[in-house]
């Protein structure tokens, strides 16, 4: 039996949590460790806490991520430019792409910056048509259309672009596969630079006819091991353009903007795409948020401000993640991309609140409409015991909104511990004629890798691409049987059913009376956290519920006891949760964090799994 549905309505809100809860108490719970716990390990952990002043968790830690000298702990806590940059003249391509740009700016011919309408695409879209604006550039920016155009740089924008005068197209977050649009632009007599991320398709690599490519995932980039997002890649991008443009006017070298005034921009897109948060990311990371923490940008000050995190004096990659993030990428999920760069750019205040405020209701809406199809499949999947028996989900409907089955599948894949591909209607211009097409959102598991896996279903899709964990895809609708069957036996060829079982990935075991503001506080300075950095997780074990009361609207706040240890904790999303009652006595894998409130400082827990 396939697992493909055309889904109905939707289930109430509380019958739907509740069942989602007794399904994730029936997968098995398999814990795995971080840290290790042979001797040698042990006695490398006591003399990091001892010559770096750590309690011996945070040592063992630090250590389990391979920070294992006190100069990397030093570097790992306070990241510099002048220690963790790497030079970024050795980037494959980047120097010729500067070049290239300088002299078109020097010729006062006009440039057009493309960029995708996500975060990571939006940012980096910003970042260069600020700095090159300030160059002296003529330069306008073109983001597409989610509905009408699609991902990526397509042939309809092409069109487009060609009624304009152009004489040089950046493309920022897109372009790697796209080589039939850049050889039209290239055939028409555009200079292209295409400045991405993503993996460039095919084995061979397969690049498009650009100018000049920028891609540290390309053959032979010594950053391909950074994993930078867009937004970092821009960044580095403008480092490099301001070191040239010194060497060519000496003289007004007090004059060119300098690249670190871009940084809360830079940051925006470097957490908020998920990239692993080490090495030149989490530098970009760490300084950025303290950019955002004091930027006067209009818009940036805006939008902290309808997202409530403006007097955060600690910016967080959560407040990016759960705050901002959500509000850019609404209006390229559900109007326009266009707005979000006006909002970054505009030096107006009044037209940044305005701007703000329309992203904010607009991220209500998209919340909403999340909510709706998210319930909608967990419920399918919860009433059809046989989708289970598949090792990935491939789930269609026809009223659900293209703008948020992204979210949906990374919901479906945090539930299930599987890979889903969640689909809605949509359009796109096929050969000069508008076509019915399914657009597909996909998210994954380690062991399933979706750039590879599009790769080798080619043959039952129309374009896709993105990167191991996340992707994208579009389908004729005719096809859409032939592609589910061919996705579904590539992931049971790949993720053998032993591989799905739910798991919970803890650092460390350690007891309620070991969670002191100490440690607490030290595990605040391993910030910002995220892919490759991810806040450390603990496992206690024999805890008793002393009390459990409701918070908001699926909420619960507890209060838990090891012998005469009490702490406080939170759980989110677990109303109706089974083992969360008064007296009971369980096992819990938490966060650590620091609360204040009134000045006092206490540890609270932030539950991630409860179970018997």
């Amino acid at each position: 039996m396939l697992a493909f549905v055309f889904l109905g309505k939707q289930k109430t809100m509380e019958t739907v949590t509740q069942k989602r809860h007794a399904q994730v108490q029936q997968l098995p719970l398999e814990v795995k460790y971080r840290c290790e716990n042979g001797e040698e390990f042990q006695e490398k952990a006591r003399q990091l806490a001892e010559l770096c002043g750590l309690s011996m968790a945070a040592a063992q830690i630090l250590l389990s991520r391979k920070i294992d000298s006190e100069n990397r702990i030093k570097s790992f806590l306070a990241p510099s430019f002048r220690e963790e940059l790497p030079n970024p003249e050795t980037m494959l391509n980047l120097d010729a792409a500067v070049r290239l740009t300088l002299d078109v700016i020097q010729e006062k011919k006009p440039i057009l910056v493309y960029a995708d309408f996500d975060v990571d695409g939006l940012s980096s879209g910003s970042q260069m048509l600020l700095y090159l604006k300030a160059l002296g550039a003529k330069v306008d920016i073109y983001v597409p259309n989610r509905f009408t155009e699609g991902y990526g740089l397509v042939m309809g924008a092409v069109e487009e672009i060609l009624k304009r005068e152009v004489h040089l197209l950046i493309t920022v977050d897109c372009g790697i596969s796209s080589s039939q649009e850049i050889a039209r632009l290239r055939q028409a007599g555009l200079k292209t630079i295409v400045i991405d991320h993503h993996i460039p398709p095919g084995n061979p690599q397969q690049l498009p006819p650009a100018d000049v490519v920028v891609d540290p995932a390309q053959d032979g980039c010594p950053f391909q091991a950074e994993r930078l997002a867009a937004a970092g890649l821009v960044w580095m991008f403008l480092v490099l353009l301001r070191k040239r443009a010194e060497e060519r006017y000496p003289d007004k070298k007090d004059l060119l903007p300098n690249p670190k005034d871009f940084l809360d921009l830079a940051a925006l897109g470097t957490i908020c795409d998920m990239v692993p948060l080490m090495g030149v990311n989490r530098l970009l990371a760490f300084r950025g948020l303290e950019a955002l923490e004091r930027s006067t940008r209009p818009g940036i000050l805006a939008l902290k401000r309808v997202a409530g995190v403006q007097d955060n004096k600690r910016f967080s990659t959560g407040h990016v993640g759960f705050g901002l993030g959500p509000r850019i990428n609404a209006a390229g999920r559900l109007a326009d991309g266009r707005d979000v760069v006006t909002l970054l750019t505009t030096t107006d205040s009044v037209r940044a609140k305005s701007l703000a405020e329309l992203l904010d209701r607009l991220n209500e809406k998209r919340k909403s409409i999340e909510d709706q199809v998210r319930e909608i499949c967990i419920a399918r999947i919860q009433d059809d015991p046989a989708l289970l028996e598949h090792s990935a989900f491939v789930l269609y409907g026809d009223t659900f909104h293209p703008g948020v089955i992204g979210i949906v599948a990374q919901r479906l894949v945090e539930r299930f511990h599987r890979p889903a591909i969640v689909l809605a209607p949509g359009e796109m211009n096929l050969r000069g004629q508008v076509i019915p097409v399914l657009k597909g959102s996909i998210r994954s598991v380690p062991g399933f890798h979706i750039a590879d896996a599009l790769l080798a279903l080619k043959d039952h899709i129309v374009s896709g691409g993105g990167h191991a964990e996340a992707g994208g895809c579009t389908i004729l609708p005719e096809k859409l049987p032939e592609f589910e069957a061919a996705f579904l036996s590539l992931a049971a060829r790949l993720l053998p059913r032993e591989s799905l079982a739910r798991r919970a990935t803890v650092d460390l075991q350690l007891s309620l009376r070991e969670l002191d503001l100490k440690l607490a506080n030290e595990l605040q300075r391993f910030q910002p956290f995220g892919v490759g950095n991810p806040s450390p997780i603990f496992l206690s074990q024999g805890v008793k519920v002393e009390t459990v009361s409701s918070i908001g609207n699926n909420h619960l706040k507890l209060r838990l006891s090891e012998g005469n240890c009490f702490l406080t904790a939170v759980a989110w999303g677990f109303q109706g949760h089974p083992h969360l009652r008064k007296n009971e006595i369980l096992n819990i894998v938490y966060q650590v964090e620091v609360n204040t409130y009134q000045g006092v400082s206490s540890v609270q827990l932030s539950l991630k799994e409860a179970f018997l």
